[in-house]
């Protein structure tokens, strides 16, 4: 940068620096708000999903299970574009992103119209996969905040200790 010296341009990146870790972590805890909403809707998905398919559902259950499992792809697909942001903000910080946590449409016709034990039962495994798809992105989420708290008190270490030894 144009006329500073060398200490005030790495005092100057560590700010920027520090910056870009704090939108990280910010991202990182929109992206676990939204998976706790999606952790919700699967829950209630499974629920719906278990009367239907064990204790005599029929339509109406399958369709208040279906509304359920497109309340958890809405949530889930809020999940991956809140990724997508936190990626971008990693980037900047030279950090690997988050995998995507998506939910393929289920095949509605099928369960509802032909409701048997094998539709009801294709529909749980695939709510219980998009829910052990969740946990697995929390999990590295927990990791990621971990990484970025500690590298967030090392910028400001640092940025503490050059600013000090600039000063008269």
């Amino acid at each position: 940068m144009l006329g500073m010296t060398d200490d005030q341009e790495r005092i100057e990146a560590l700010r920027t620096e520090l910056r870009e870790i704090r939108e990280a972590q910010e991202a990182a805890r929109q992206v676990l708000h939204r998976l706790d909403t999606s952790r919700e809707s699967l829950s209630s998905a499974r629920s719906w999903g278990t009367y239907d398919t064990w204790f005599g559902g029929g339509l109406f259950s399958s369709w208040i299970k279906h509304d359920r499992i497109d309340d958890a792809d809405q949530s889930m697909r809020q999940v991956d574009s809140a990724l997508g942001q936190l990626r971008k903000e990693l980037a900047d910080i030279g950090v690997d992103g988050v995998g995507e946590v998506g939910i393929g449409d289920l095949n509605r016709t099928l369960d509802v119209w032909f409701d048997n034990i094998f539709s009801d039962a294709m529909s749980q495994s695939r709510i219980k996969d998009a829910a052990r798809r969740v946990e697995a992105v929390g999990t590295s989420l927990v990791r990621l905040q971990g990484e970025l708290e500690r590298r967030r008190a090392a910028v400001e270490q640092e940025l503490a200790r050059r600013t000090a030894e600039t000063q008269p």
